[in-house]
């Protein structure tokens, strides 16, 4: 009687086994399908139950949606020399009218740009004067817009180069006339440069 009761643990234990051995789930690959082995098999990764996604009337697993790239900024408007070009008052660092309203249109062309990577200001001086006072008046004329720009935009002035370079290049023409007429003639060496960069 206990041999017969013996067997029959052990073969309830086994069908047990192969019970639960059906009922495993299905290990996955990337698009979500289940992995076959090369007999045809799933290829089982824990015990499951009525969810078998490889039992014979399980559904087709839904597959998952690629992600969604980056947006990539918009391409940085073309601004010309001229456009990003600020003209000074004789001996001034100020900002007059025209200069702020050069840079009001600057910045509604490229201020909400998220392609903007940094910026670069140079100042320059006409050829009057020596050159340790010009230089130090091309850097007020720098700062002059710097401070603008932080002021007015979103640009960010921290990054790329700011610097007061000095005398600019002589303007042709402009010797051998009186100071007035000089001072008059000489007026686009007075003036800020701003480059612009965008994002690699």
């Amino acid at each position: 009687m206990r041999l017969i009761t013996a067997f029959t643990t052990v073969i309830l234990l086994s069908a047990s086994s192969v019970f639960a051995q059906s009922a495993e789930d299905s290990a996955y690959d990337k698009d979500g399908g289940s992995v076959i082995d090369s007999r045809g098999n799933c290829v089982r990764t824990k015990w499951m139950g009525e969810n078998d996604p490889c039992a014979a009337d399980a559904p087709a697993p839904v597959a998952q949606p690629a992600p969604t790239p980056a947006p990539v900024p918009a391409a940085l408007p073309e601004v010309s020399l001229e456009q990003r070009t600020i003209y000074f008052d004789f001996d001034s660092a100020a900002l007059n009218t025209e200069a702020t309203q050069k840079l009001d249109e600057l910045i509604a062309i490229v201020g909400a740009s998220k392609a903007v990577d940094s910026l670069t200001v140079h100042g320059y001086t006409d050829q009057l004067g020596d050159d340790g006072y010009n230089a130090a008046l091309a850097n007020r004329r720098v700062a002059a817009v710097r401070a603008y720009l932080d002021s007015h935009s979103k640009l960010d002035t921290s990054k790329g180069e700011l610097r007061g370079i000095g005398k600019s290049a002589a303007t042709e023409g402009c010797d051998g006339k009186a100071r007035s007429e000089r001072i008059a003639c000489m007026a686009q060496e007075r003036r800020a440069e701003i480059e612009i960069k965008a994002q690699k």
